[in-house]
């Protein structure tokens, strides 16, 4: 699902007509999100899923264009599993 039909449909669902105030809000839901990442590196969502911060290691690469084999850097990436609830939901709800 694209940013603009989950808009769509959060607005549609719960009944508001700006868009403005429904992007204000899933902006909101993201940035306590991140910083809740940011201080314990996992947040879970009962019966919809887990948010989890990870270190991931520095990888070799090569490229054919490239005469010799580069390195990438370490970083820190977001990763989400879901969990039965959420995909039940997903599942029952295909009228898109």
């Amino acid at each position: 699902m694209t940013e603009g039909k989950f808009i769509r449909f959060y607005k549609k669902r719960n009944k508001i007509k700006s868009h403005k105030k429904v992007k204000e809000k899933i902006d909101l839901f993201w940035n306590v999100l991140l910083k809740a990442l940011e201080e314990d590196k996992k947040v879970v969502f009962k019966d919809w899923g887990v948010f989890e911060k990870r270190e991931v290691k520095s990888r070799k690469i090569k490229v054919p264009m490239w005469e010799e084999e580069r390195y990438t850097d370490p970083k820190e990436v977001i990763k989400f599993r879901a969990e039965k609830g959420l995909v039940k939901m997903a599942e029952g709800d295909t009228d898109e």
